[in-house]
């Protein structure tokens, strides 16, 4: 048996191109070992560094993509903005423009958001139940 495992380890030495009466087969081992674990974590350092890639094209894709959605809401809303100062010349599409921009929400987007109004109502509705409910037995 020791001679076939001998008689192996020198194919072994061969084939990955090492004299096996120089180097141990416990060194041989061990460096095999070694490079198995620094393949497996080079391994998953390329695949996340592959996802961050393309986690970062996305991104960068998404960012186009809205810009490119932005401008064309503007040049839609100039384009309606510039129907409305053209006035009665030109009125062929004026109704499909403005279906358009409805459907579209063109005509609602870029207003200032409004403020909640202040409402004392609520507040004095609240102080009149409060003290309703206070005195039960009032009634």
């Amino acid at each position: 048996m020791h001679k076939n495992m001998q008689k192996l380890y020198e194919s072994l030495g061969s084939y990955y191109a090492f004299d096996p009466h120089v180097l141990t087969v416990e060194d041989f081992f061990g460096d095999l070992a070694s490079f198995r674990i620094l393949f497996v974590e080079a391994v998953k350092e390329n695949h996340k560094k592959r996802e961050m890639e393309e986690k970062i094209k996305r991104a960068r894709l998404a960012k186009e993509k809205a810009e490119r959605e932005k401008q064309e809401r503007q040049q839609k809303k100039k384009q309606l903005i510039d129907m409305n100062k053209e006035g009665g010349e030109n009125e062929t599409g004026v109704m499909d423009s403005l279906m358009e921009a409805l459907q579209s929400g063109a005509a609602f987007r870029d207003r200032r958001k409004r403020t909640p109004r202040n409402d004392n109502r609520r507040a004095v509705l609240e102080r009149s139940r409060s003290r309703h409910n206070a005195n039960p037995h009032a009634r």
